[in-house]
């Protein structure tokens, strides 16, 4: 896997396998994809409908990410990235960067639309998380 930055690779080693680098490689490529974010979102667009029925049978309709307070109460889910497709974290929270006063801070490309990085999330969960990276209680 290619990162731009090498403390992401360290984030990324530290958030999902216990900050062995080797078994990120080897465990872990699946969720990472770093194309445009665009082109992903175009591609999750086209297959979402049909992956929801499959993720709400694995994860028995239950939401996999619980840190609403109102979790599940509307029964609406949606899929949700593990490592969201686009994000800034990284660039705030490692790089310190900050909103400049005409643009943001800049996103990054990193999470793939491969099964192994999507799960189910309710409604309120999922717009809690919007592009932060919180791992699923079932991860």
């Amino acid at each position: 896997m290619k990162f731009e930055y090498p403390e992401d690779r360290e984030f990324f080693a530290n958030l999902l396998a216990g900050g062995v680098e080797e078994r990120l490689e080897a465990e872990f490529s699946d969720y990472f994809d770093f194309r445009h974010p665009a082109i992903k979102r175009w591609e999750f667009d086209k297959f979402r409908k049909k992956l929801m029925p499959e993720l709400v049978e694995k994860y028995g309709g239950q939401c996999q990410l619980r840190l609403h307070p109102d979790c599940s109460k509307e029964e609406v889910y949606q899929i949700d990235h593990i490592i969201p497709l686009a994000s800034n974290e990284l660039n705030k929270k490692l790089r310190h960067m900050g909103r400049t006063s005409t643009e943001k801070v800049p996103p990054q490309s990193f999470g793939s639309n491969n099964l192994k990085n999507l799960t189910l999330a309710c409604k309120r969960c999922n717009a809690f998380k919007k592009h932060r990276m919180i791992l699923p209680t079932s991860t």
